[in-house]
């Protein structure tokens, strides 16, 4: 006797998700069963429980629902919007994504999730790096880097894709030379406490930081030291000497 295998539909195990509205109680609901129990969660707004639903629908059927999902791109960027205002993102920071993505969408098009591929990927970064210099190139590079993960994540893209930032130049140090220190001296003489900040930066080589954290009894004017601890390890003394 030869057993052949029971083939499933897997719509007929894919768990559900809805929306719904409860009298008299603002907002929008959420609902699912999980492990037999019923679950909810509420939204401000109707947007907002859609995108919830779909987030929540692909958690439940992770386990059944392994291939990629086509949309379109306003599908993909409405979504991807919406997730980012749910995790609190500010307005600033969700114009600069807009931002990165809009010049994406100047370079390469408009793409589906089909179309979004390593080489579209490839080809943005570098038309994108003849426009503009190396950090502004890496911080498009992160914005896409976040939205591509998301689509991973939603399953719109497969894991094939990957973004990596560049390398940017070391920037030369730049030093003040004798008629800049002594014209920085006679700006700040109206601000003692800022010609103090400046005479120890000449005078000792602190930074920034270790200067803020000084207390008087680090300075020994006997011997003309400052004792201040390492930035990276603040077990650690160090000593830099004065005239």
């Amino acid at each position: 006797m030869i057993c052949t295998p029971h083939i499933y539909d897997t719509i007929n195990v894919m768990k559900k998700v809805w929306i719904y509205k409860r009298k008299n109680i603002n907002g929008w609901w959420v609902g699912w069963y999980e492990s037999g129990k019923r679950k909810a969660k509420t939204l401000p707004s109707k947007e907002l429980a859609k995108h919830y639903k779909h987030i929540k629908y692909t958690q439940l059927n992770s386990d059944v629902f392994t291939g990629q999902v086509s949309a379109d791109r306003s599908q993909m960027l409405d979504e991807y919007r919406e997730a980012k205002k749910v995790q609190g993102i500010t307005e600033g920071t969700l114009y600069e994504i807009a931002l990165s993505l809009r010049n994406f969408e100047r370079l390469v098009g408009q793409c589906s999730s089909k179309q979004i591929t390593q080489n579209i990927i490839d080809k943005f970064i570098l038309q994108r790096g003849s426009e503009v210099k190396r950090p502004t190139l890496n911080k498009d590079i992160r914005n896409l880097k976040t939205f591509v993960n998301w689509c991973r994540e939603n399953r719109y893209l497969n894991g094939a894709i990957k973004i990596k930032e560049l390398k940017e130049d070391e920037r030369p140090v730049k030093s003040l030379n004798d008629i800049q220190i002594k014209k920085l001296l006679i700006e700040a003489e109206p601000y003692p406490s800022i010609k103090m900040r400046i005479l120890l930066v000449l005078g000792t080589g602190l930074r920034r930081g270790d200067i803020e954290s000084l207390k008087i009894n680090d300075i020994d004017f006997e011997k003309n030291f400052v004792t201040t601890a390492g930035t990276d390890n603040p077990t650690l003394d160090f000593f830099c000497f004065f005239t």
